[in-house]
């Protein structure tokens, strides 16, 4: 282990576990690299302080500034997010991240999913109503508008499209959609435009809220991951890729004005329907290449082009 990384695991130890907490062995796993092609690694650390020995994990990765960054600033409103630390909080590289392995000790099959439901929703709510309108303080996050739309459909969803529409199992399978699908595609951008316009749904949002980055800590609370693709813009972002039931989204609504905003019921309605057809395009690209190989991959397709026809 480089000296870079064992410093940042230290100081992370101090900070969060035991400031006297003596490392007496690390053992390493890989993980599984993420959508950024991020190494991710678990670290089983075996910890002495006299006279107890007890060990922990924590998980450690080459994280972007606005992650680095992002996290800092969750920790420091308590929010639902691992506790982590860097050494860097200015360089815009990558540079070691090293936080809480959030579902170590999660028993899942044991879980009481309604309340877990519940506690998320609270936890993001908590989230977005705090860093409402805030974007006085939050100027160091890139702002997720038009031009990230068009940049998501021309360089993740445009390409792995029209590779899938000239394919004949594809044709085979899903053509009665396509001529659907070209035409959301083609106003999405526009009807994006009005949603992420609307100032009073802006916050710091995670963009990229799909179930892997979502865990179970102690089989009470769940945790927000992944914050690397974190921007300020609308909080439909999230909502309508989390919730896919609109019952869930409703009831997110109900909890958001609980807090002080005013989410009126028919514009919510109108634009989670709107960025749900979006997030359909934009998560669809990731099975298109891969629906044929893997049940799940093709259950996860169907999925997100429902989204985007609905």
């Amino acid at each position: 282990m480089n000296t870079e990384l064992r410093n940042t695991m230290q100081n992370t130890i101090d900070h969060f576990v035991s400031p006297n907490a003596e490392i007496l062995s690390i053992k390493d796993q890989d993980l599984a690299y993420g959508t950024s092609a991020v190494e991710l690694k678990r670290h089983e650390i075996l910890l002495r302080n006299d006279p107890h020995d007890w060990s922990i994990n924590l998980i450690s990765k080459r994280a972007s500034l606005v992650e680095r960054r992002t996290l800092n600033y969750l920790n420091d409103q308590s929010a639902n997010v691992p506790f982590s630390f860097t050494l860097n909080m200015i360089s815009n590289s990558r540079e070691y991240l090293c936080m809480q392995d959030v579902d170590y000790e999660t028993d899942y099959n044991n879980l009481d999913i309604e309340l877990l439901q519940k506690n998320e929703q609270a936890a993001l709510a908590d989230i977005h109503a705090f860093n409402f309108e805030k974007y006085y303080k939050l100027q160091w996050l890139p702002l997720l508008d038009s031009k990230y739309i068009q940049s998501v459909l021309n360089e993740k969803w445009g390409p792995t499209w029209n590779n899938a529409k000239s394919d004949p199992d594809f044709i085979s399978h899903f053509g009665d959609l396509i001529p659907e699908i070209d035409m959301v595609a083609e106003h999405i951008v526009k009807d994006m435009d009005k949603v992420l316009r609307d100032e009073s749904s802006h916050t710091l949002i995670h963009n990229d809220l799909h179930p892997g980055n979502t865990l179970v800590y102690k089989n009470r609370k769940v945790y927000f991951i992944d914050w690397e693709e974190a921007h300020y813009g609308s909080l439909y972002i999230d909502v309508a890729l989390r919730y896919r039931e609109f019952s869930q989204a409703e009831n997110y609504r109900m909890l958001m004005n609980s807090r002080g905003l005013n989410l009126s019921e028919d514009k919510f309605k109108l634009n989670y329907t709107i960025t749900s057809r979006y997030l359909g395009l934009r998560y669809m690209s990731w099975f298109l290449s891969k629906w044929k190989d893997d049940k799940r991959c093709l259950d996860e397709l169907n999925k997100y082009i429902n989204m985007t026809v609905s």
